[in-house]
């Protein structure tokens, strides 16, 4: 597994504007990645802004399922570590599969 984050002299508004920081976790040989990303606010995840559009757009017909999980975190608590990600992202699956709302109220 291999973990990538933008070095540090990069300002967030240099790569992507809105976003606090990122990471991407990858086993290749399973085709199975995980990408951790941090947003000034939920619109600024949603502006679409490039080079995310371009990319996700190309992704499109190679990404064959995606779980997506959403929480808040005060800016002190950056970066979340990987293990507390996947542990947050399995309570959201168990959440779904049982019908419960979520850790941050969805369902």
């Amino acid at each position: 597994m291999r973990a990538y984050r933008p070095p540090a002299s990069a300002s967030s508004s240099e790569w992507v504007p809105g976003a606090v920081g990122a990471s991407l976790a990858a086993q290749p040989l399973k085709r199975t990645f995980w990408t951790l990303s941090a947003w000034e606010s939920r619109e600024a995840l949603y502006a679409k802004a490039e080079p995310h559009r371009s990319i996700m757009t190309s992704l499109r017909s190679t990404i064959k399922e995606s779980v997506f999980t959403f929480w808040e975190a005060p800016v002190q608590d950056l970066p979340i570590s990987w293990p507390e990600a996947r542990r947050r992202l399995a309570e959201q699956q168990r959440a779904d599969a049982s019908g419960t709302r979520g850790p941050q109220g969805h369902a």
